[in-house]
């Protein structure tokens, strides 16, 4: 989904036993690896879009709950503009092993010491590492859609104030 020229992404972070969980996609004849996520269908929440690529992509049940870094990631000659909200995910189901629901993407729980042996975009490496060092306890909240209608004076559905939204 793209917002004047931004293309926004979900991606979630799982974390099991000192690895992390990834996905590997040939992409323009190399190999590279990313986190689980995608971009959010129209009506569905930012939450609610990294769960279902996470499910999509890896068959792996998960609650993004928490954010855990916000990035941006533009083109170095400009043009195309990503912006990536990424979730630390809890809760993830004792013995959930991923498996692979897409044609291309291979899911596989990486060791964060090897992480610097693979082509990981966007290059998050050291913030993976730093998160699961400080066990997950560094994020921001995830306050969701906080608009409602009623808590603006005259403000109704499709209205003026909805430019809020």
């Amino acid at each position: 989904m793209a917002f004047n020229g931004i293309d926004v992404r979900c991606s979630a972070i799982v974390f099991r036993r000192g690895a992390v969980l990834l996905v590997r996609r040939a992409h323009d004849g190399m190999v590279v690896w990313t986190l689980p996520g995608g971009t959010p269908r129209e009506g569905e929440s930012m939450v609610a879009c990294a769960r279902r690529e996470v499910f999509e992509e890896t068959g792996v049940s998960a609650d993004p709950s928490r954010v855990a870094f916000v990035l941006e990631a533009m083109a170095p000659r400009g043009g195309r503009r990503r912006l990536d909200i990424v979730f630390l995910v809890t809760g993830l189901e004792p013995g959930a092993e991923p498996l692979a629901r897409e044609p291309g993407v291979e899911p596989r729980f990486v060791p964060v010491d090897q992480l610097n042996e693979l082509t990981l975009l966007p290059p998050v490496a050291g913030h993976l590492r730093g998160l699961l060092q400080q066990g997950g306890y560094r994020y921001a909240p995830y306050l969701g859609n906080l608009w409602r209608p009623a808590d603006i004076p005259g403000a109704r559905p499709g209205g003026r104030a909805d430019q809020f939204r």
